[in-house]
């Protein structure tokens, strides 16, 4: 299952946020690899994210006593925890 961010999308990004100059083109080519390097980022995220909370949850249960709760629900937060070390790695 791909849920890929739209081409268009990226190309806005580029042109609000990266070019310095209106007249600054890319290739098709490159927002494809852009495309691709974007969804592993993303995928790596989220699984660093769950990681981790599974993680926090076992020390919790530990400390706390085991608690029933099976869901592991991802915030923004769970997210922001992982985002400094992924881009190191990146």
């Amino acid at each position: 299952m791909s849920h890929a961010i739209p081409r268009e999308t990226i190309g806005l990004l580029l042109e609000i946020g990266a070019f310095e100059h209106g007249t600054t083109k890319i290739t098709e080519e490159t927002v494809g690899m852009l495309q691709k390097y974007m969804e592993i980022f993303v995928r790596e995220a989220v699984l660093r994210s769950q990681v981790n909370k599974e993680q926090v949850k076992k020390e919790q249960d530990v400390v706390y006593g085991k608690r029933d709760a099976k869901e592991i629900i991802l915030t923004h937060e769970d997210l922001e925890n992982v985002t400094g070390l992924l881009l190191l790695d990146m």
